[in-house]
């Protein structure tokens, strides 16, 4: 399986617990595709250097490039190191750095170690992991599925923190990814749904509330 995110941290914040848990990530996953924001890139280029060094394939978005970019190039970046039989695992480095560094380690590596083979596999916050985060950002994102459930009859997180999917499936969303925005991952789904790709649901309690680790509050 291939290990591709879209790469934010022009300040380091997470360089030293990313150093610590790289030879995790590189033994759990085949490759790691990393798609580099421009402001990381200039204020954190001798990192970005280090990762490269250390064998992780780099993609570098140009100057004024939008996150919906971000995410497409990381997908794209997979895609070109995957092989056809290959899923691809999308998420965020400061939710997997966060599990990794955390009690919630040994759920995180059982989840890459039994990731089923299917089509598209959102992971979405377990009632645990929810239960951490703050009342108002759960239902401000919950309302969302909500009335997804009431138009389309599923309830589906439209702001997953990870997902998985297919080589087949990944290039029918480059093909057809259109988004300018955050909403992006949101748009992958809709596109999966359009396309009468089938969806899989796994919850998962490594999604806890990441920002009191990272921000010490």
């Amino acid at each position: 399986m291939i290990l591709t995110f879209p790469y934010h941290d022009p300040s380091g914040k997470y360089n030293q617990a990313f150093q610590r848990q790289l030879d995790t990530l590189q033994s759990s996953f085949d490759e790691i595709c990393i798609s580099v924001t421009p402001p990381t890139l200039h204020d954190n280029a001798a990192f970005v250097q280090y990762l490269e060094a250390q064998g992780c394939q780099t993609f570098h978005n140009a100057p004024s490039t939008f996150h919906a970019t971000h995410s497409r190039e990381a997908l794209r970046l997979g895609v070109q190191h995957a092989q056809a039989q290959q899923s691809i695992f999308f998420g965020f480095l400061d939710r997997m750095l966060f599990a990794l560094e955390t009690e919630l380690r040994t759920g995180w590596r059982k989840t890459i170690e039994t990731c089923p083979a299917v089509e598209y596999l959102i992971f979405e916050r377990s009632r645990s992991a929810w239960d951490t985060h703050p009342t108002n950002f759960r239902e401000i994102e919950q309302m969302v599925s909500r009335i997804f459930h009431f138009l389309h009859g599923k309830f589906i997180e439209f702001l997953p923190c990870a997902f998985v999917l297919s080589y087949p499936t990944a290039n029918v969303v480059l093909d057809q990814s259109i988004s300018t925005s955050f909403d992006i991952w949101g748009e992958w789904i809709l596109l999966a749904i359009k396309n009468r790709i089938p969806i899989t649901i796994q919850k998962a309690d490594w999604l806890a509330w990441k920002d009191p680790h990272w921000e010490q509050i």
